[in-house]
């Protein structure tokens, strides 16, 4: 008995030599000095210099992409205009139907009065177709036909004349405008004959429309005849 007690207690006081042993170790382990390093540390960098310098514009400012625009046509001028009076044609223009000097062309109707040579209707008091028609400005034809047993027809060419002053007002028509001229007269029925006329009257225009006429007319046929014919036509423009 006595043996195995000291064998314990051999061993615990083995193992506690041990741990006071070990605890001296750590102990004087975690006393030792520390000492720095041996080689000398480098010294710091200085500042580095700034990399970045000011930014500058690379380019001077561009001028602007595009110019004012400006209205490229002119303010258009009004769309009326003042009425005028129609001009007449120029004065050496054929124009069948235009007005003359001596005024408008026209159709009508009127009576015949003959003052001789009763072979034919132009010497004897009948019923009349009259007509003026424009040609230019001073020459016209005036076609007639004389109704009745033996008509009448008369093919003459006038001139008319202009009573205006001379000067600017020359070409204006006429309020009373003569006439004189020649043709060609044709006598039908039993007396038929052909042969030259001449003519010669007045124009006076009593309204827009309506134009006054009285005019002689002498057809030189077998036996001349002549006759006073008045009457009043209707104006047109050209055809």
């Amino acid at each position: 008995m006595n043996a195995k007690f000291l064998q314990q207690t051999s061993v615990v006081l083995g193992l506690a030599t041990l741990t006071v042993v070990a605890s001296g170790l750590s102990a004087q382990a975690q006393t030792q000095p520390t000492y720095p390093s041996t080689q000398p540390t480098s010294p710091p960098t200085e500042p580095s210099a700034p990399t970045n310098q000011p930014n500058y514009p690379s380019t001077e400012p561009s001028a602007p992409t595009t110019e004012p625009t400006y209205p490229t046509t002119e303010p258009s001028a009004p769309t009326t205009t003042p009425e005028t009076t129609p001009a007449q044609p120029p004065r050496g223009d054929v124009e069948p139907g235009r007005a003359t000097r001596g005024g408008s062309s026209y159709i009508g109707i009127g009576g015949n009065i003959g003052l001789g040579g009763g072979e034919t209707a132009l010497g004897l008091g009948n019923f009349t177709v009259l007509s003026k028609v424009g040609l230019t400005n001073a020459i016209s034809a005036r076609p007639s036909v004389v109704i009745g047993d033996s008509t009448a027809i008369l093919i003459p060419v006038t001139y008319d004349f202009n009573l205006q002053p001379t000067g600017a007002a020359t070409e204006e028509i006429s309020a009373f405008s003569p006439y004189v001229g020649g043709g060609l007269a044709i006598a039908t029925g039993d007396n038929s004959d052909v042969g030259p006329m001449l003519t010669a009257g007045v124009d006076v225009p009593v309204a827009r429309q309506i134009t006054a006429n009285a005019g002689v007319n002498v057809g030189f046929f077998d036996d001349t005849s002549v006759g006073l014919a008045i009457g009043v036509g209707y104006n047109f423009a050209g055809f």
